[in-house]
């Protein structure tokens, strides 16, 4: 018990609570909202990996999530094969795919690499749009198997919010492990001065390297739960405007930061279904008080939420009770 705190038990208790949302929330809408922000939240956690702890700014993670929702879709389709065993394969070869892909341009930094990123994307998105095994611009559309746990599809939100939450749970043990491993402290070298880490004994590239892998990988595994999920999947999915909606809620929720993303993420995307359905007698309004509210955050917090968390008053108080009710409940050897 000497290990416990109460910032453990209010993580186990934030799960707990969780869990049990749909034995309460039952209206098939609000648990869509529920399962798209936890695969948001995913997503912009393996886009941290490269973005937030590397430095490398990447708007081409679309095109790597469309990569995973892909390969899942044509290994059931003309192999039957599973989309759980598409998982780990959608994670090897998309990670060494783009990592190998994007290698000769780790040279590049700031926007010149952020270019790079789109340009893939928007290779990829003419690649399968004329590619007529893929189903070209139509798309693929998941077979319907009504209740299989082989085939990853349902008629009920639920399972589909179990296996995101999940997710959501093992992606940000991931990025914990890593941003106190000797992996992210070579990764958040290379993001503060690379040339620091290159006289520290760094190899940049090998690590970047290593970082795209990650990313990539990570984000083709949501993409393969995507797919499945939604049940179909075209060209579309590679637009790079799809990549913003990654890369917004670790801006907003401070970039760099482990809880960040995911708060950005909780913020970000029930605030967008909730405007597109409330604004949604006049198209595009939604987007401009969206757009609106995220650039108004942005001016008045550029570090983000947790940016701003970090350095306020605020932060010290909560840690300083924390601390008292650990001394009082838990009695440190």
């Amino acid at each position: 018990m000497k290990h416990l705190s109460i910032r453990h038990i209010l993580i186990a208790l934030l799960i707990i609570v969780l869990a049990i949302v749909p034995a309460f929330v039952t209206t098939t809408y609000v648990m869509g909202i529920f399962v798209t922000t936890f695969y948001v939240g995913c997503c912009t956690l393996a886009w941290s990996i490269l973005g937030g702890l590397t430095g490398q700014i990447s708007l081409g993670h679309a095109g790597f999530m469309g990569l995973g929702s892909y390969i899942s879709a044509i290994l059931l389709n003309n192999m039957g094969i599973s989309p759980w065993i598409s998982m780990i394969i959608a994670f090897v070869f998309v990670g060494l795919l783009t990592a190998v892909l994007l290698s000769p341009c780790f040279v590049l930094t700031g926007p010149y690499f952020t270019l790079v990123t789109i340009a893939f994307t928007e290779a990829f998105r003419n690649l399968f749009t004329n590619w007529e095994y893929a189903g070209s611009g139509q798309g693929i559309l998941v077979p319907i198997d009504n209740d299989s746990i082989f085939s990853m599809r349902w008629i009920s939100k639920v399972p589909y919010y179990y296996i995101a939450l999940i997710m959501v749970i093992v992606f940000y043990l991931i990025l914990r492990i890593i941003d106190r491993s000797k992996l992210g402290y070579a990764f958040k070298t290379i993001r503060e001065d690379e040339d620091t880490a290159h006289a520290v004994g760094i190899n940049s590239f090998k690590y970047k390297f290593i970082a795209t892998f990650l990313s990539a990988g990570l984000i083709a595994v949501v993409g393969v739960f995507y797919v499945n999920y939604i049940g179909y999947i075209n060209p579309d999915i590679f637009k790079n405007a799809n990549s913003l909606d990654y890369v917004m809620p670790a801006i907003i929720g401070g970039i760099g930061s482990i809880v960040g993303p995911l708060l950005g993420a909780g913020i970000l995307t029930p605030l967008s279904e909730w405007l597109n359905a409330a604004l949604s007698q006049i198209a595009g309004l939604n987007l401009v008080v969206y757009a609106a509210i995220v650039i108004v955050v942005i001016l008045f917090q550029p570090n983000g939420i947790m940016g701003w968390f970090t350095h306020s008053k605020l932060r010290k108080k909560i840690n300083n009770s924390f601390d008292n009710i650990d001394r009082k409940l838990f009695k440190k050897e």
